[in-house]
């Protein structure tokens, strides 16, 4: 059988260039161009999420603007990840002759062969893995210090998302059920070192309406049912994630790994198991399937249980199966776009791609002194990437995405005059909000756009008929959390 372990540079470097270049081809996607919006304007605090992607998109974007430099941090992290393995099985669990072989089942599974792309999943998978290979170390050697750096990362792990919670509850029930004789001391300690990062968060979130514990805990929960096809659904993409070969191997040596996590040796089958288990009891009520993500490289910790046979096995078996991913992938990259007019999404695709060229149209056929808006964050931050000009969010209803409140103030546009680019037919009266309003349609590679030009903006209107209602529905806080700073209050309803 053709060995991987030996060729294990080749490899690294032929996966890594895969992933730049798709990282450089690949277009912009919706999640990107309103994270591009973040790192534009750092802040410390975002709508929807804590704000490490932002600081994250801020600091690689000032090597350059396009969309490439940000996803750099996401080949960084895979690299980090996999060399953190690589010391993991090496130094930690003393088997060198597995450290590349399982180090290239992770470098080779879909789940870090695929993510080139910037989400706020990134940053949390990284500081994530760091926190639990450095904890495994700090057991190991009894370490106080190493514990508390493990604390720091989690506490960058927070910062990134708010899943990062879960390996508290996972690290409490390895500490106990390994039966680790200082466990209050290293929980107390671990704890320690993320608590000034979630003392900033809170801090942040007071002066700023609250909005992500607005946004995460109550507001996209409301009207949320629950349905057993979204455990089925979670169920079935862990197992395609994890790869059923992997899982296969481990359940045939489940005396193995059971031995090894009964001496208490290996940890990482609670920093992966619990969160699984906990976020699939969520999926009953609400999931998304990119949740889990951060979890996984604490599956690859399992693999040093396995024999070097297997665990080359599941390194070609993962290299076959990106294989088939990526041929698609690059296929579908290399066609010209026209070659999916007819598709349900093509006018997404041909924004995303080509909305420099549709902003010099735009700008050609009606002007540039129009204050530039969409009706969706997600058009409004592809445009502003593209344009190099800042489009406002109008009239937009939606839970998600609502940064632009604190970036654009209505109340400053008084009596300006609107151009408003929607990528379906505009749907929205925008007559009492304007003093006149007229609609036009430009084409763009056989895809139309709808313009909305709207004059002589009346902001008490858009006010009392909409920025009421959003304040009501998006920025009013429950009683448990202290009315703190509001800019949505202040901006509009001082």
């Amino acid at each position: 059988m053709f060995k991987s372990e030996r060729y294990f540079y080749h490899i690294l470097a032929l996966l890594m260039v895969i992933k730049l270049v798709i990282a450089w081809w690949f277009p912009l996607t919706s999640d990107e161009a309103y994270f591009f919006l973040w790192g534009q304007y750092p802040d410390i605090n975002y709508y929807d999420h804590p704000p490490m992607t932002g600081w994250v998109m801020s600091l690689f974007g000032l090597l350059g603007r396009h969309i490439f430099f940000s996803r750099l941090f996401a080949v960084i992290t895979g690299l980090a990840i996999a060399l953190g393995l690589y010391r993991l099985v090496r130094d930690g669990f003393g088997a060198p002759d597995k450290a590349k072989l399982i180090t290239l089942c992770f470098l080779a599974a879909p789940l870090h062969m695929l993510s080139v792309l910037i989400t706020t999943d990134t940053p949390l998978m990284l500081f994530t893995a760091l926190s639990g290979f450095v904890l495994y170390f700090a057991l190991g050697r009894q370490n106080d210090w190493w514990v508390l750096v493990s604390g720091v990362f989690w506490g960058l792990a927070i910062l990134s998302k708010y899943f990062a919670g879960l390996l508290l509850v996972a690290v409490f029930c390895c500490l106990i059920l390994q039966r680790e004789r200082k466990w209050f001391r290293y929980l107390v300690l671990w704890v320690a070192g993320a608590l000034p990062f979630v003392i900033f968060h809170l801090w942040a979130n007071y002066q700023n309406c609250w909005t992500n514990i607005l946004f995460n805990v109550v507001n996209r929960n409301k009207g949320v049912s629950w349905e057993i096809s979204g455990l089925l659904t979670f169920a079935l993409f862990q197992v395609y994630l994890s790869t059923p070969w992997l899982l296969y191997y481990l359940i045939k040596n489940v005396k193995a790994v059971r031995s090894g996590i009964q001496k208490g040796t290996n940890p990482f089958f609670y920093l992966y198991c619990i969160p699984i288990l906990l976020l699939g009891i969520v999926a009953l009520h609400h999931t998304g399937l990119h949740w889990a993500l951060a979890f996984y490289p604490f599956l690859f910790g399992l693999l040093v249980h396995l024999p070097k046979v297997q665990i080359n096995r599941i390194a070609l078996f993962s290299l076959i199966f990106s294989i088939v991913h990526i041929l698609p992938i690059v296929t579908v990259l290399a066609l010209p776009v026209e070659t999916f007019k007819e598709h349900a999404y093509y006018h997404d695709l041909v924004l995303c791609k080509y909305g420099d060229e549709l902003y010099d149209k735009v700008k050609a056929t009606y002007g540039a002194d129009h204050v530039l808006a969409t009706n969706g964050y997600y058009t409004s931050g592809a445009m502003t990437y593209h344009s190099h000009r800042h489009f406002a969010v109008f009239l937009d209803h939606s839970k998600h995405g609502r940064h632009d409140d604190k970036l654009t103030n209505y109340k400053e546009l008084d009596g300006r005059d609107f151009l408003i680019l929607w990528t379906l037919p505009i749907d929205e009266d925008y007559s009492p909000f304007f003093e006149t309003v007229t609609k036009s349609e430009i084409t763009l590679r056989q895809e139309t756009f709808y313009v909305a030009i709207g004059k002589g903006f009346r902001y008490p209107a858009y006010r009392d008929l909409f920025l009421k209602k959003i304040d009501a529905t998006w920025y009013t806080c429950p009683d448990f959390l202290p009315p703190g700073n509001c800019f949505f209050k202040d901006m509009y309803f001082p």
